[in-house]
């Protein structure tokens, strides 16, 4: 059976990267062929089915020049793509697709391909890897604060507060596209919705979507790579290793960087900062002088894992609504507790006291305390990192997650 595996992106972005490879992995394990259906991008990992991919437009460049033009670009290619349209029309005349896989399609391949696959008879499972179909700025973030003002339906409040990307265009382009999409009662169409945490269910039932359509199946991750990475590398441990807390993520404000940086400043604390963002220079002028804060900017996969497994433990500070965070799944595998905000579905895989602590969100001396309790109690970091470990492994490993698919996979039969 062949299955359409559907994503805007099709090199790695991130935490729904770290998804997609992963169920690919999972469905060909059992035997189904997979169907690519993405974007064109000079960083692409190569695909039998790039020829059936859209063409994409680099939004952040239109957005940098705001007219009446540029608007109108984005409105016919950001809500309705007429490419990604002809060309899942191609693909579907070419090939027997009985399941689509959605995961991140908006902007660029478009929720308007629904239509498409259900006018066919495929039928159509989706993870959710954010809020953006009841959130047009998807994070339920407004100007760096929590806003849950959309959850009722009145998606103007996105324009009204120039959520998105600081900009009234682009904040009314997402208003409009999040009413276009529900008066349609697009959605509607779709069989099964795949939820990371049980707190992304919780906020879609809020709005209105039907739970039965809905199930928790957390994440899926290929465990072996962590364990593979520590049978290759058990030699190459430093003996006298520093001693650290590593964050890694994104440098954006929702993220939290900012509180982590208060609360390591002036203390014994030493932190690593690994990733790149559009607040970076601002980070970096907020730590200047700390020299107890390392910037290291982007790393690749086997660095990130070799700074992961040499930490005493990791931090997730975020102020959004996380819903199941890779950094924290991976730093779990490598039985390193973490530290983390009380906020979206971060408490659902940081069981406090157990492992790991949670503190309330953007409290900076809240954390400060948190961090410099495992900093002073090594016996601790290791006892929650041997339970993180179990947690992370029965919440994201193969088998549970294909049951969730395979639960579903059997009724569309």
């Amino acid at each position: 059976m062949k299955i359409l595996l559907v994503n805007w992106s099709w090199y790695p972005t991130g935490g729904d990267w770290t998804y997609i490879e992963n169920v690919n992995k999972l469905y060909e394990s059992h035997g189904y062929e997979i169907v690519t259906f993405s974007t064109h991008n000079k960083r692409n990992i190569p695909s039998s089915y790039s020829k059936y991919f859209v063409n994409s437009y680099d939004y952040k460049e239109l957005n940098k020049h705001k007219n009446i033009s540029n608007g109108f670009k984005a409105l016919r290619t950001s809500i309705v793509s007429k490419d990604a349209l002809t060309k899942l029309y191609t693909l579907l005349d070419e090939h027997d697709i009985k399941i689509a896989h959605l995961n991140n399609i908006h902007h660029y391949i478009t929720p308007a391909i629904i239509d498409v696959l259900h006018n066919r008879g495929i039928k159509i499972i989706w993870t959710l890897h954010d809020f953006k179909i009841i959130c047009p700025e998807n994070s339920f973030i407004s100007n760096g604060k929590p806003c849950e003002k959309c959850i009722t339906g009145n998606f103007y409040h996105c324009a009204l507060n120039v959520c998105k990307k600081n900009s009234f265009l682009a904040s009314s382009l997402a208003s409009y596209e999040a009413y276009y999409y529900h008066k349609k009662h697009t959605y509607d169409l779709v069989d099964y919705f795949l939820c990371p945490s049980e707190f992304l269910l919780n906020k879609f039932a809020q709005f209105g979507f039907d739970k039965s359509k809905m199930i928790v199946a957390n994440s899926c991750y290929d465990i072996s790579l962590v364990d593979n990475f520590i049978n290759d590398h058990c030699l190459d441990i430093p003996i006298n290793k520093q001693k650290y807390i590593l964050y890694i993520g994104r440098l954006e404000d929702i993220k939290g960087v900012r509180s982590l940086i208060e609360a390591v400043k002036d203390t014994g604390l030493f932190l690593k900062i690994l990733g790149t963002g559009m607040a970076e220079t601002a980070f970096k002028r907020l730590a200047e002088g700390c020299t107890n804060i390392e910037f290291l900017g982007f790393k690749n996969k086997d660095e990130v894992f070799k700074l992961t497994r040499d930490s005493l433990f990791v931090v997730c500070p975020s102020i959004c609504y996380e819903n199941l965070p890779f950094s924290i799944i991976e730093s779990f595998l490598f039985s390193k507790p973490v530290v983390g905000s009380q906020i979206g579905g971060i408490p659902e895989l940081i069981i406090d006291g157990k492992t790991g602590l949670l503190f309330e969100a953007g409290n900076a001396a809240h954390m400060c305390e948190k961090m410099n309790h495992l900093w002073n109690n090594e016996d601790i970091v290791v006892q929650f990192g041997k339970a993180a470990r179990a947690h992370a492994f029965e919440m994201v490993n193969f088998n549970t997650h294909w049951g969730k698919l395979k639960s579903i996979i059997s009724q569309f039969s």
